[in-house]
């Protein structure tokens, strides 16, 4: 498909109109099965990977944010009760790497801002859905009646793509979103040469030939005798063959050391229109991804919304700061939560924001909700906010999760500079850097010079910064001092007493609270003897 100019591409998610996956694997793999090979395990890696010309490097985000696991848990597909399994590492793909122009952000929220308000749209989405669904089903899985007659079986396929067609150019022509480009790939489709032997061939299969004939029915209602009036064949269609054709056909092949009958003579008629057809398929399959990533995002919304939170599509913009109001953490909701909204705001376009205040806070929470909310939403998706107002960034590094590994060459503090460097080796501009407890790993004196040094690098660097720290006296030094013009300070807004409002208000925080920290653990000298006392006494 991709070779012949006059077909477009059926593409939900790029301005520049493209297929995602690997044109020649994926047709490969749907020949074998074709042929009646087990070729489910490689479709489904085939379809899994996203082709995409990003900026944003996964590795230096995905893992801090558990993105996998917030696609495979929150998003979801179910229709009529049903709940489809969805290509999760699609999905993720797609989320991890987003468009970095506005317009392509534009032209997934567009798509979605349809839908959602479009009921018709949506209903015929979901019915294009379940086609392709049902298409690639017979792909990957032939029923137990394909392995009776899989004739039959093969030419369901072809019914099944005509199907996904003829949906695509009824049911979307009149859409205003990306959504239009189904209805002109479908025409265009209906227009090749592929589709009309598709079609006569289904026709062929359909109608053959028409009976006349009388019919005696007696008053037992029964019938009594049946005269033949005339047989009409469907001589017209291309695939007819008359039986002296078809005996022609059987004495050249026996001559040719052949025996052949009409199941032969169908299967070979089969795999010919098949090999014309099949370019045309791996689009269709494409709609099925394509679709599915929107048809999740619904799901997602739906959970968050039962759940008792709001979310939206943000709304992005050049130079006005970051705003997102009734923020909070959605994987919370697996871990048992439930998370807190929070409002954030800064009056910085490129803030560098030291985040300060009590263990327990919500500070890690806060910059993890940030960083996924700024991933889904650029990536046209809704993000978990009452409302949002986000920029458009080339690079966004999250450093949240601190992991050890057996094989380590590095002690945690070689790490962390490792992790600082990369973000300016890596890392495109404008960008967004989240680090949580920025050098903690080691002693005070040293931690505070390294973390100078990334403050003054990052003000040179085309960044909105948000960092979390327990340097409390040397942040409040900063917040004092103000060396650099886009620092900015933000604070947990509780006390010993209120650890749980998760709201955080201008300023340096004056304690970690790590006291109380201890005695809400039941960290104490007391309590602790007396455990120990306890256990000598046994």
């Amino acid at each position: 498909m991709p070779e012949n100019p006059a077909l477009s591409v059926p593409d939900l998610l790029f301005l520049d109109a493209r297929l995602s996956f690997d044109q020649g694997a994926v047709e490969e793999l749907l020949e074998l099965s074709f042929l009646g090979k087990e070729a489910a395990a490689g479709l489904e890696r085939s379809l899994s990977s996203l082709r995409v010309d990003g900026d944003w490097d996964p590795a230096l985000f995905a893992d801090d944010l558990f993105l996998r696991d917030l696609v495979r848990e929150t998003f979801s597909v179910e229709l009529e009760g049903l709940r489809y399994p969805i290509n999760s590492a699609f999905l993720f793909q797609v989320a991890a790497s987003p468009p970095t122009s506005l317009d392509g952000v534009l032209f997934r929220q567009k798509i979605l801002r349809e839908l959602e308000s479009e009921p018709e749209f949506m209903a015929s989405a979901r019915a294009l859905y379940r086609d392709t669904a049902r298409l690639l089903d017979l792909f990957k899985a032939p029923d137990h009646a394909a392995q009776l007659d899989f004739d039959a079986h093969r030419l369901d396929i072809f019914r099944q793509a005509k199907k996904v067609i003829d949906r695509m150019v009824s049911d979307f022509g009149d859409a205003r979103s990306g959504l239009v480009r189904l209805a002109e790939s479908g025409r265009d489709l209906q227009a090749s040469r592929p589709y009309r032997r598709l079609s006569e061939l289904l026709d062929f299969e359909k109608r053959q030939a028409t009976l006349r004939v009388d019919l005696d029915i007696g008053a037992d209602g029964e019938i009594h005798d049946l005269r033949l009036l005339e047989i009409d064949e469907n001589t017209k269609n291309p695939h007819y063959l008359s039986r002296r054709r078809q005996l022609w056909h059987r004495v050249l092949a026996i001559f040719g050391g052949y025996r052949l009958n009409r199941r032969t003579i169908l299967r070979r008629l089969l795999q010919r229109v098949y090999e014309e057809v099949a370019p045309s398929l791996v689009p269709l399959l494409q709609v099925l991804a394509h679709l599915e990533v929107y048809l999740a995002a619904f799901g997602f919304k739906k959970r968050l919304e039962n759940e008792g939170y709001a979310v939206c599509l943000p709304k992005f913009s050049e130079d006005q700061p970051v705003k997102i109001d009734g923020l909070f953490n959605p994987l919370l909701l697996e871990a048992g939560g439930p998370p807190v909204p929070a409002d954030l705001a800064v009056d910085a376009t490129r803030p560098i924001l030291l985040l300060t205040g009590p263990n327990s806070g919500g500070k890690t929470r806060l910059l993890q909700a940030l960083a996924v909310t700024q991933t889904l939403g650029q990536a046209g998706l809704f993000v978990p906010a009452r409302s949002a107002r986000l920029q458009v960034i080339k690079g966004l590094f999250v450093s949240l999760v601190e992991t050890e590994t057996v094989h380590a060459a590095e002690g945690r503090l070689g790490r962390e500079m490792k992790r600082i460097r990369s973000v300016f080796q890596q890392v495109g501009t404008p960008a967004m850097v989240i680090l949580d407890e920025l050098c903690s790993g080691t002693n005070p004196s040293e931690g505070i010079e390294i973390f100078d040094v990334v403050l003054r690098l990052l003000d040179r660097f085309d960044t909105a910064a948000f960092i979390s720290t327990h340097f409390l006296d040397y942040a409040a030094g900063l917040e004092k001092d103000k060396p650099l013009d886009g620092l900015r300070f933000l604070q947990v807004a509780g006390d010993e007493h209120n650890l749980g409002r998760f709201q955080f208000t201008p300023g340096v925080a004056r304690s970690s609270l790590a006291k109380a920290t201890a005695e809400r653990l039941g960290v104490t000298f007391e309590e602790l003897s007396e455990v120990i006392d306890r256990r000598r006494s046994h």
